[in-house]
């Protein structure tokens, strides 16, 4: 702002300078001035004086008049910083007014010695105005270094603003992009793998299917045709028990495929009890000691529905994985809630471990196998909860899985309404 007022007072003193009578005076136009009077008083000086030195003089006294009232003279004074530094700040301040004045005075001096005849006094006045014009091209040349210095320091002023506020905005909008491009680049990255995740668990269930149901429906078939071949009556009681044991055996094994693919009712149950459910059917079908220790007051009753299951589905992706990959004895499942009202969902095992794809905030830190991409469907579901997946493994140490669900906001407070009666009796309901 400072340097745009300058430029501006700059500017209308060059437009009001334009024409002949406001041309700008300076120290060396009025040195000059005096140097052709002052020769041409040397030249003639036993002579009576005459009108064109007395009217040079004259000039002269013009010039220096204007250029105290000039508005260059005026900016000199005012230029910022001009005598930072400076111990006699002060009196140098008017040091240029003094000295224009004496000219002013020894200028009216000179002349009417001239005029008069005193020239021995006009030669005394001469040296006087010399002394004075020396003095202001001195200061003339002491404040043009100061103008330069003050520039200097406003360019200065000028720089460090822009370092210390437009740099440090500039490296917040290069951090602000960065973060925007990882998680552009993350959310591609977790949409693929979701999708391969997608294709290996349909694979999972075909393969699934084809080991189990299909295999036990053809030696139902081979089974059945015997009985046709069977001549007498215990043969074919004997296969009908033995078929009747293979359906049953093959429908338990049809409910189990769907009890993992239905997600569980929570209407009638709330998710601790499905936990612990979880953990039963989990230890009867793998011979994993798995336990579950929930708190009562965990309080995820006002969760919706949907992020209920996202819990559920992350449990069970974790128990998968350790009944695929862990090699375990043990498994625990633990939720409780913190004194931040963060609820805590932990999944822990005594198994072989591996070295973990998340970082400590929970953020991917390369690529991932495909022995991973439970892991990218858990931290999927994760961020639908709102929360952060974290894994603590290391190879021979067994692995955490640790979900950390952020509390749900307060309900807003309820809305009272209030009634009033007006004159005509209607009754005005107010929230």
């Amino acid at each position: 702002m400072l340097c745009l007022s300058l430029a501006i007072l700059f500017f209308s003193c060059a437009e009001r300078n334009k024409s002949p009578e406001n041309e700008i005076i300076t120290i060396h136009n009025i040195v000059e001035q005096w140097a052709s009077i002052e020769a041409a008083f040397a030249a003639d000086a036993d002579s009576v004086a005459d009108a064109a030195l007395v009217e040079a003089v004259d000039a002269l006294r013009l010039s220096l008049a204007r250029f105290q009232e000039s508005d260059l003279f005026r900016t000199y004074r005012t230029i910022p910083f001009l005598h930072m530094g400076e111990r006699n700040f002060g009196p140098r301040l008017f040091n240029d007014i003094r000295e224009v004045e004496l000219a002013l005075y020894f200028a009216a001096a000179f002349r009417e010695h001239h005029v008069s005849g005193e020239l021995e006094k006009a030669r005394a006045a001469a040296v006087e105005i010399w002394g004075s014009l020396t003095r202001l091209l001195v200061i003339n040349a002491d404040k043009q270094r100061n103008i330069a210095a003050s520039y200097f320091h406003l360019f200065a002023a000028l720089v460090a603003f822009l370092v210390i506020i437009v740099l440090p905005f500039l490296c917040f909008l290069r951090r602000s992009l960065t973060r925007s491009l990882k998680r552009e680049a993350e959310g591609t990255f977790l949409s693929r793998t979701y999708m391969r995740a997608q294709d290996a668990e349909r694979t999972r269930i075909s393969r699934e299917l084809h080991d189990t149901v299909i295999q036990d429906i053809r030696y139902l078939m081979l089974e059945t045709e015997k009985i046709g071949d069977a001549h007498e009556k215990s043969e074919r009681e004997k296969l009908n028990a033995k078929l009747m044991t293979m359906m049953a055996g093959l429908m338990g094994t049809t409910r189990g495929i769907c009890k993992n693919l239905i997600p569980p009712d929570f209407r009638h149950r709330e998710l601790p009890g499905a936990l612990r459910q979880l953990c039963l059917d989990f230890g009867e079908k793998t011979g994993i000691d798995c336990r579950a220790e929930i708190d009562e007051d965990v309080g995820l009753e006002s969760l919706p529905l949907e992020k209920r299951l996202q819990v559920f589905r992350i449990v069970q992706e974790a128990l998968a994985n350790i009944e695929e990959h862990a090699d375990a004895r043990e498994a625990i499942v633990t939720m409780r809630r913190g004194r931040d009202g963060i609820v805590y969902v932990g999944i822990d095992d005594d198994g072989k471990g591996f070295v973990s794809p998340l970082d400590g905030k929970g953020w991917i830190k390369a690529d991932i196998d495909k022995s991973h991409l439970g892991i990218v469907s858990m931290r999927e579901r994760a961020a639908i909860l709102g929360g952060t997946l974290k894994i603590e493994s290391e190879p021979g140490e067994g692995a955490l899985v640790c979900l950390e669900i952020p509390p749900p906001p307060p309900p807003p407070p309820p809305v009272t309404i209030t009634q009033t009666v007006s004159e005509r009796g209607r009754q005005w309901k107010y929230c």
